[in-house]
């Protein structure tokens, strides 16, 4: 084996030893990667939406709480416990534009005894929420355990009817007074409300439900992955604030569908770089035959060459000689030299001819000509080469074989290796069979042996370079395996092609068709 062999052979080894399983390992390694990538990312783009909806939620509920508080510190700064004769007059006046939420003022004594009942509800109402507020709000007050200038809330059902209270602690000159503020759910659901979610411009979507889950304000939210619900901490604590971002189902729905997405992509890449592994383990495969088939070519070559270059040494040595030769003999030693010549002359026509096809510099010059009669030449030719009248070659023109443009000696270099390929595997006393036919536009060339025969595996090969038929390794015929690869070559510059099958009984059939270009026409 030569050198350049040796290192492709090391290379090859590399290939599969140590870069392919490093391919797969970074396959695995990018594939686990990206699919552990994407779902952090899809994780993370969850959280960021479920954020920014929240930070809405908390706005709203931040509006609402800071304009009911307002509204009770309005009213609040109006109470003079020293002079409560005024309020009524004052907080009437003003309650629908400050203070619309609250229904009346209660003021109480360090005692939690009422003071003063301010209303702007009828007799009836008043009377009713004073006993309410006597037997049922108060002890859940517990006023006397706040802090002056405590404000706090209370939002409860009392006799199956929702209550919003306000209450404030005061402290001056060391009294203690009590302000409540009796709140009007009513006007919160039905004004208060639907006015801070007039937006139609917003960031997302809003509702407001009732202990009971039934919808105050907005519409019902389907519940989905970003849903977001907020209590109001400090006043209406008994409600809830839900909020979702706009378009949310396509949210939703994206989010649901991109996991397949990631791994639809996932797979694709994993396969691309599978077919990628697989492709460079068959090209590393690939290129050691080829490197083992061109070593054998080397090989063969060498061979080939070194036969015929001994044969006319040794005979041109024998007739350089002062020896006594008959005329017979010194004819027969000339016709083996002149013999071999055509061989060795044949033989390097093909590697020069194979050389420049393989270097894509092959140039045919194509000329009115007859493949009957190229045909009949070269057969010919080639008997003329031989040393023996065996096998025998049977021609089989048809008759008027049209003139076609064609490369006169690329054909013949065509026709030659053909006979040549079926003179390695024709058995003594065997003929080979070569036929021409005209088959309305397309010219066949044949040329059938009685040999071996062809298996299937060489018949789908045998046209590929350097390769060599089963048959040809057993016997050690002789060969470099580039023959038929110029065949095909040539066959399909002239626009045809060329196939080969088991002949009957047994032979093979080698078939080069090629359509008929007139004279002139091409």
């Amino acid at each position: 084996m030569n050198q350049d062999s040796i290192v492709a052979t090391r290379a090859s080894w590399i290939s599969r030893v140590i870069l392919l399983p490093a391919l797969v390992v970074a396959v695995g390694f990018l594939s686990w990667w990206t699919v552990r990538t994407t779902r952090d990312l899809r994780r993370l783009d969850k959280a960021s939406i479920i954020e920014s909806t929240l930070l809405l939620a908390r706005e709203r509920v931040d509006r609402i709480e800071q304009q009911v508080i307002a509204a009770d510190n309005a009213v609040f700064q109006l109470v003079n416990p020293d002079d409560l004769d005024p309020l009524a007059l004052r907080w009437i006046e003003s309650a629908p534009r400050v203070s619309p939420a609250v229904r009346s003022v209660l003021v109480l004594d360090a005692n939690e005894r009422p003071v003063r009942h301010i209303t702007r509800d009828s007799p009836a109402s008043a009377r009713a929420f004073l006993s309410k507020f006597s037997d049922e709000i108060r002890p859940l007050l517990h006023l006397s355990d706040t802090r002056p200038d405590a404000h706090n809330h209370l939002h409860h059902l009392v006799r199956g009817e929702e209550v919003f209270v306000s209450s404030l602690t005061r402290e001056v000159a060391g009294r203690r007074h009590y302000v409540i503020l009796q709140g009007d759910v009513t006007y919160l659901r039905e004004h208060l409300l639907p006015s801070l979610f007039d937006d139609s411009v917003g960031q997302g979507r809003f509702s407001v439900v009732d202990q009971d889950g039934r919808t105050i304000v907005g519409r019902a939210l389907g519940g989905g992955d970003f849903v977001v619900t907020l209590r109001f901490p400090s006043t209406v604590y008994r409600w809830r604030l839900s909020a979702e971002p706009n378009k949310a189902e396509e949210i939703a729905a994206r989010s649901r569908s991109r996991p397949v997405f990631d791994v639809v992509l996932v797979a694709l890449s994993l396969g691309v770089l599978v077919v990628g592994v697989v492709f460079l383990a068959f090209a590393a495969r690939n290129e050691q035959r080829l490197n083992r088939l061109k070593s054998d070519f080397i090989a063969t070559v060498s061979h080939e060459l070194k036969t015929p270059l001994s044969l006319i040494r040794m005979f041109g040595e024998m007739l350089s000689s002062n020896r006594q030769l008959t005329e017979d003999r010194r004819k027969q030693y000339l016709q083996i030299i002149v013999r071999e010549s055509e061989r060795l002359t044949s033989l390097i026509e093909n590697v020069l001819d194979f050389a420049r096809v393989e270097r894509g510099k092959a140039s045919y010059e194509f000329s009115p000509g007859n493949l009957g009669e190229l045909t009949l030449r070269s057969v010919d030719l080639f008997r003329s080469r031989l040393d023996r009248d065996r096998p025998v070659i049977l021609v089989d023109v048809s008759k008027n074989i049209p003139d076609s443009e064609l490369d006169e000696q690329a054909l013949q270099l065509l026709i030659l290796n053909l006979l040549d390929n079926a003179l390695k595997y024709a058995p003594d006393g065997e003929r080979i069979v070569v036929r021409v036919r005209h088959q309305g536009a397309r010219l066949t060339l044949e040329v059938e042996d009685e040999g071996p025969g062809i298996d299937d595996e060489d018949s789908r090969r045998i046209f590929e370079r350097f390769y060599r038929g089963r048959h040809a390794r057993e016997h050690g015929a002789r060969g470099s395996g580039i023959g038929l690869a110029l065949v095909q070559h040539i066959a399909r510059a002239h626009g045809g092609d060329v196939a080969v099958r088991s002949a009957k009984p047994h032979g093979a059939l080698f078939t080069v068709a090629m359509p008929l270009h007139p004279v002139g026409k091409r």
